[in-house]
């Protein structure tokens, strides 16, 4: 019995609720109730896939209960049974109850159940539709999940090769100097370790506020002033309404240190390098006095760049050549 569909039929003429529930006891789970009070009653106690009720009920019609069921029991399929052809009955249980059909007494028993039947499979198809939306939405939230958890395993791996990257063109730096100047050399070394401090504040961070990044940048200037000294001039020009915007961590730094690696820097061709804003973009410009470098660039620096942006916004990197200058763009992001 418990297999049996379950139909919850009101009506308050006792005579027709023992009539409905003899003749489909056998193929359906009947339950009756005398009044829209008791049917609601009995519908917080137990589920139905389907309630029948009788239109001209006291104290509270078909249509009445209807209207009760739909915002409580919207999956509960409804239908009206009357006695009446009223049209206005039938329309009010359509709109109002949002009933799936209606039954004129006095009901023909194979007419019954295929009515009954037919509401029964609709249920069905509602709860299977229902079943396979919410598993879609818990499938697109695991995949969302599982896509996250791969952008930020890219992510680390990426952000794994800057601090090799900085230390090791840091320490070539530091190399080039020790024969030409072993004080300077020095005293780049004690710049150095307290900005690799701030290398490893950041590490952690997947986006940082363009202020903070303007911070390590000085910093950065700083030691890069003890080597080229008057050879290398820095112009900043920054919004002010762009400072709280975000960027990857050393994305800027990236972009002056090759700017620095890749052109000649004297003090008869001084390198400039602006950095400023361009509406959504941080734009690295400096004069183009391309140099042979002793080793090819590996460009693992300007990859890396391209693939963390790649992962943090669909806005393009924008770098390349133009009127004896060399721009770089990167795109601001919101926090």
């Amino acid at each position: 019995m418990n297999d049996k569909p379950k139909i919850l039929y009101v009506d308050d003429e006792v005579d027709n609720l023992t009539s409905f529930s003899a003749v489909l006891r056998r193929l359906y789970h009947i339950t009756t109730a005398q009044s829209g009070e008791e049917a609601l009653k009995l519908l917080q106690e137990q589920q139905f896939q389907l309630v029948i009720s009788d239109q001209r009920m006291p104290k509270m019609t078909g249509v009445e209960l209807f209207e009760r069921i739909k915002d409580l029991y919207p999956d509960c399929i409804r239908i009206i049974l009357t006695g009446f052809s009223e049209v206005k009955s039938i329309i009010d249980a359509i709109n109002k109850g949002q009933v799936y059909y209606y039954i004129t007494k006095p009901w023909n028993l194979e007419e019954l159940k295929v009515i009954l039947n037919n509401a029964l499979e609709t249920y069905a198809l509602k709860k299977d539709n229902q079943t396979l939306t919410d598993e879609k939405g818990e499938l697109l939230l695991q995949t969302a999940k599982l896509e996250k958890e791969q952008v930020m395993a890219q992510y680390e791996i990426l952000k794994s090769q800057i601090n090799p990257h900085f230390l090791f063109n840091s320490m070539n730096i530091i190399s080039s100097l020790i024969p030409k100047s072993p004080e300077m050399a020095v005293k780049f070394t004690s710049q150095f370790s307290k900005v690799f401090r701030k290398v490893l504040e950041n590490n952690d961070e997947v986006v940082i506020p363009l202020s903070q990044e303007l911070d390590f940048i000085k910093s950065f200037l700083f030691l890069q002033k003890i080597r080229f000294d008057k050879s290398l001039k820095i112009k900043v020009k920054i919004a002010k309404s762009k400072l709280d915007k975000m960027i990857p961590p050393f994305g800027l730094q990236l972009l002056i240190e090759n700017a620095i690696k890749h052109n000649i820097i004297s003090e008869e061709q001084p390198l400039t390098i602006e950095i400023s804003s361009d509406g959504e973009y941080i734009q690295v410009k400096n004069n183009f006095q391309k140099r042979e470098l002793a080793s090819k660039s590996t460009g693992i620096g300007l990859k890396n760049l391209k693939a963390r942006y790649h992962l943090l916004t669909d806005l393009p990197l924008m770098i390349g050549e133009e009127g004896g200058f060399f721009i770089a763009k990167i795109p601001l992001i919101e926090e």
